[in-house]
């Protein structure tokens, strides 16, 4: 226990220091690490193999990631040996599944998935246990029984892990892929809210969640959630929807009949709001992070203009979104595809030149202006990005072939 105690130390701590510091983390692993022990420690040995051990691989791998879940199991597995009598089948069963396992877990994009996986690990389990019964003393009777109760774990296992995987969510606020696949529903109620009060923007939304998630699948980023994000990047605009100009009909321009002050508190103050409005909806932090970020702290040079020809005394900083700064490479993605896809639709002439020349300068400005200083995002990432935005684009904004009779 002293040497497996000191590996766990080093190889967990010293490789995922970053995970057990952040506390979500750190106390979901710790409820389910708490549970497992107490299980094993008060179960009968006879019924070791009836536990749903598997639930808490399901459980970290999911609330965590792959890595880390994977290795905090092996180490309790080596953990709950002395309290099994040294059984070394079902260790050495139950550490190649959950390593199979693991590797299933990161397919897996449905909830009820989960249970098929579930049963794919126990017919692992039964054909090890039936090899490493083959050269043991176990009995074909209690080799046939344990193989049942092998299959009936599977089955539960993925069962409860549906059950309780909400409650871990919601608990400990953790953003899971079943989570962001529940909000990247377009009949949400937020995103219903935004379709029918800012339709601009929700169309908007939708092309900015397009770019985002193929610039973030190519650079190897979370896609799933750059595109759910981008759904509600802009959610704060429902608040007066027709001060963007997106939403703008008839060419009435509201900012016309204010002043440029007044029009840049109303622009700014999106961000804030979008985050407020998404905390209503308990609309997890991960996201309304991002509606913080895909701004930074860019400058409104338009509305900045204006106000200096009123009053000379005006500096540039009181015109600048509040931030923080993009952390993170989806977050960044996102700043990038909301403003180039706000931009090409103002091209004339939507070739692939064009609009490589637009995303370029766009990028450039950002890069200039210090707005991707505090992201992850590499010079070759963003080179992948540019060129990933000009595919999607120039797909978008195909040219159309006229039909006869067409004007």
């Amino acid at each position: 226990m002293l040497i497996i105690s000191s590996l766990f130390y080093q190889i967990v701590f010293n490789r995922y220091k970053k995970d057990i510091l952040r506390k979500s983390t750190y106390r979901s692993a710790l409820l389910i690490i708490a549970v497992f022990f107490l299980i094993f420690r008060f179960i009968n040995n006879d019924l070791i193999y009836l536990i749903p051990a598997d639930t808490a691989l399901f459980l970290l791998v999911l609330l965590t990631n792959t890595k880390f879940g994977l290795m905090m199991i092996s180490f309790m597995l080596f953990f709950i040996l002395p309290i099994i009598d040294y059984d070394l089948i079902f260790l050495v069963m139950n550490m190649a599944s959950m390593s199979f396992g693991a590797y299933l877990i990161k397919k897996v994009n449905t909830r009820a998935g989960l249970i098929a996986v579930g049963i794919q690990m126990a017919v692992l389990k039964v054909a090890t246990f039936g090899l490493l019964s083959f050269f043991s003393v176990i009995e074909t009777f209690g080799t046939a029984l344990k193989s049942s109760e092998i299959i009936v774990s599977g089955l539960v296992s993925g069962m409860i892990t549906i059950a309780l995987l909400p409650y871990f969510e919601k608990t400990f606020n953790i953003l899971t892929l079943f989570k962001l696949l529940e909000l990247g529903d377009l009949s949400h109620p937020l995103l219903k809210k935004l379709s029918m009060e800012a339709p601009g923007t929700f169309h908007h939304s939708m092309m900015v969640a397009t770019l985002s998630e193929n610039a973030a699948a190519a650079v190897g980023a979370n896609a799933v959630f750059a595109r759910v994000a981008s759904y509600y990047h802009d959610i704060g605009k429902c608040k007066r929807p027709q001060f963007y100009v997106e939403n703008q009909q008839n060419g009435e321009n509201p900012h016309n009949k204010v002043s440029p002050f007044m029009s840049n508190l109303i622009i700014t103050s999106h961000t804030k709001d979008g985050a407020e409005m998404a905390k209503q909806y308990q609309i997890p932090r991960e996201i309304r992070n991002i509606m913080y970020e895909h701004q930074g702290t860019t400058f409104l040079a338009y509305f900045y203009n204006k106000a200096k020809a009123l009053d000379s005394t005006v500096t540039k900083e009181e015109f600048r979104y509040s931030g923080p700064k993009p952390r993170s490479k989806e977050s960044a993605i996102i700043m990038l595809a909301d403003s180039i896809e706000a931009a090409v639709r103002s091209l004339d002439e939507k070739t692939p030149r064009a609009i490589e020349e637009m995303l370029r300068k766009i990028i450039n400005g950002k890069i200039e202006d210090h707005q991707l200083s505090e992201a992850d995002l590499t010079f070759k990432e963003i080179e992948i990005i540019i060129q990933t935005f000009v595919k999607s684009l120039v797909s978008i904004h195909h040219v159309r072939i006229k039909y006869p009779g067409q004007k």
